[in-house]
């Protein structure tokens, strides 16, 4: 276990942040539970105080949020903890606001690729993973979860704003790692040929490359008025999505199981699974497992 963290620099983090199209409120605290939760509890008091494309960054995030109440911690510093503001207003219709989680995703994947040459896939619909070349897990194969992504939706004055919350283990060892199917980038790194760096990057770094990704993809999917396809977005995010041509099943609301194989996405993000009799189902919310790993 590494000995000593270096912790986040706030000057440094917001420079790189203004460089990287932060152009809103950039915030970098010590410590708190949850940056999403606090930058939603801002937007519901004061909601001018949070504009388009602010950030609060924790240096050590300690009751984190997953997805259906799920918890996510880390050791101090030891993790990339930040939580972004969209409000693009009436530029995009509701129902395409499903593919922000993904473009989050899509960012997250470019970035790690980036900053720390380790190839990273996006699992539906809000985890990335990274190959560990560990041993072959049952419904994982030899990939790991690294990041995990968390939107929501709070109302403010011109309708609604989206706060996405990302998480990254950057620095974990073995040993630190909650379960089994979990890695860090220091972990990834140190075992993928041809990786930028043997140990962890820094997450100065990887937090601008992030957020310069992800105000790049925003701006193009405002542009096209949320329509990914004419953005050219959908194909991007296929591209990276490794659940697509998984078994997979999924654990939908209500307690109810569908099985069958990831096909494609939909118009809306949503995932399309085609079970054994060959119907398709439209999957908008649930917890996807790949059942085998093909690929």
């Amino acid at each position: 276990m590494p000995t000593s963290r270096a912790p986040l620099e706030p000057g440094t983090v917001a420079a790189a942040l203004r460089e990287a199209g932060a152009t809103g409120r950039v915030v970098v605290v010590e410590r708190t539970a949850s940056t999403s939760a606090d930058v939603l509890a801002g937007l519901a008091s004061r909601p001018a105080d949070w504009p388009d494309r602010s950030v609060l960054v924790a240096d050590h995030q300690d009751g984190g949020r997953g997805r259906r109440g799920r918890t996510w911690t880390t050791p101090p510093r030891a993790a990339l903890t930040f939580s972004t503001v969209l409000r693009p207003g009436a530029a995009v219709p509701p129902d395409r606001w499903g593919w922000l989680p993904l473009l989050a995703g899509l960012a997250v994947v470019e970035a790690v690729e980036q900053v720390t040459g380790v190839r990273a896939v996006l699992k539906w619909p809000n985890d990335v993973l990274v190959d560990d070349a560990g041993e072959d897990l049952p419904g994982w194969g030899s990939h790991r979860k690294v990041v995990g992504i968390l939107g929501d939706l709070a109302v403010v004055p011109e309708g609604r704003a989206a706060v996405v919350g990302i998480g990254v283990n950057v620095d974990q060892a073995a040993d630190e790692l909650p379960v089994p199917t979990a890695t860090s980038l220091r972990l990834a790194g140190n075992r993928e040929p041809g990786a930028a760096s043997s140990g962890a990057p820094d997450r100065t770094l990887l937090l601008a490359a992030t957020v310069r990704a992800l105000v790049a993809l925003d701006e193009r999917w405002r542009a096209a008025g949320g329509d990914v396809r004419a953005a050219g977005l959908d194909t991007r995010v296929a591209a990276v999505c490794a659940t697509l041509g998984q078994a997979v099943r999924v654990e939908l609301p209500g307690e109810r199981t569908l099985t069958g194989v990831a096909r494609s996405l939909a118009p809306d993000g949503s995932l399309e699974v085609v079970d054994a009799a060959g119907r398709v189902h439209t999957v908008l919310a649930g917890d996807v497992h790949h059942t085998r790993w093909a690929g």
